[in-house]
């Protein structure tokens, strides 16, 4: 079978196609055949060498597939062969391997796909999940509440507003361009901010009557991230999962302070915090493929590439802001 390996840190170009011998499956595991990979910011994470979860070298990188059961060990009874399945990487051992044509995973790790459900769709769920996570994990906000989305043109973020929307919340993402502004709405945000033309606190006190939001998600950070205490309303939370711009000033709590009577909160979340806990994990997972199924979301794709193709993947997905 083929697979996509790189063995020194680099570029999208250390990627390179290679040759393995079939997975032949161990005790209590399948073999998945592949038909659908998704790439994701933490595979170029660990291209670059980035990454606090990178297998030793050489590393098969990619953190989420879709496929058939190819092949089940006797005594498995979870799945049957020839099942639709989904394989995150999240439910191993270790991160990567999933730039494969086919692969050996144990069989509890897998997700059965609902008949119906499109594998390339399937392939995006890692960003649901984290959604899923942050808006009901990570915070709580309540049916009706206003929630603003930094980055929301993004993989993550545009499956926040998604999930966020489906959840029953009022829902406005932030965007930097205006093509990305406009991809903000089609994805169901009751209001998109163009942050490169628009006052972005402005804009928030006008669409909520001045009283703010009750959470802000924040995958940006940078020298702005401050600024997000003037847009929450009591009580509100401010969650930062990520630092596209960088760490922000870690004296955070003067610009807090303006705010004192409001009781403000922030979180610093990552998703590792559950990967001791498969319960909540797994559950968020779950909620994500149901909402899937049912129409409640809709994950865009932005390309379909062959497996050798994964330099070109590398080159052209990179996150956005």
């Amino acid at each position: 079978m083929k697979v996509v390996q790189f063995g020194r840190y680099g570029g999208p170009e250390v990627l390179e196609l290679v040759e393995r011998p079939m997975p032949v499956p161990e005790a209590g595991e399948i073999v998945i055949r592949t038909e659908a990979i998704g790439v994701g910011v933490p595979d170029m994470l660990m291209r670059m060498g980035n990454y606090n979860w990178i297998p030793p070298l050489p590393v098969v990188p990619g953190n989420e597939l879709a496929g058939r059961v190819a092949a089940i060990v006797r005594g498995v009874t979870v799945v049957r062969e020839g099942d639709r399945v989904y394989l995150n990487s999240r439910e191993l051992p270790q991160r990567g391997g999933c730039y494969a044509e086919a692969i050996a995973v144990p069989a509890s790790s897998v997700f059965v796909v609902p008949q119906g459900v499109d594998l390339a769709q399937v392939v995006t769920l890692g960003n649901y999940h984290l959604a899923h996570l942050l808006l009901t994990y990570a915070s709580a906000p309540r049916d009706g509440d206003a929630v603003l989305v930094h980055a929301a043109a993004g993989g993550a973020g545009s499956a926040l507003v998604q999930m966020a929307k489906a959840m029953g919340l009022t829902v406005y993402g932030v965007a930097g361009t205006s093509d990305k502004v406009a991809y903000v709405r089609s994805l169901g945000a009751d209001a998109a901010i163009d942050r490169a033309r628009e006052d972005v606190a402005g804009r928030v006190a006008d669409l909520t009557g001045g009283r703010g939001v009750a959470a802000v998600y924040d995958a940006v950070g940078g020298l702005g991230f401050t600024k997000n205490f003037d847009m929450l309303a009591p009580m509100g939370l401010l969650v930062m999962f990520g630092y596209i711009a960088g760490w922000p000033d870690p004296d955070f709590l003067t610009p807090m302070r303006k705010h004192l009577g409001h009781s403000l909160g922030v979180r610093l979340f990552s998703i590792h915090v559950v990967d001791g806990r498969p319960d909540i994990r797994r559950a968020a997972m779950e909620a994500a493929m149901d909402a899937l199924a049912a129409g409640r979301i809709s994950p865009h794709i932005h390309a379909h590439l062959k497996l050798e193709d994964a330099a070109k993947a590398h080159g052209c997905c990179m996150p956005t802001k």
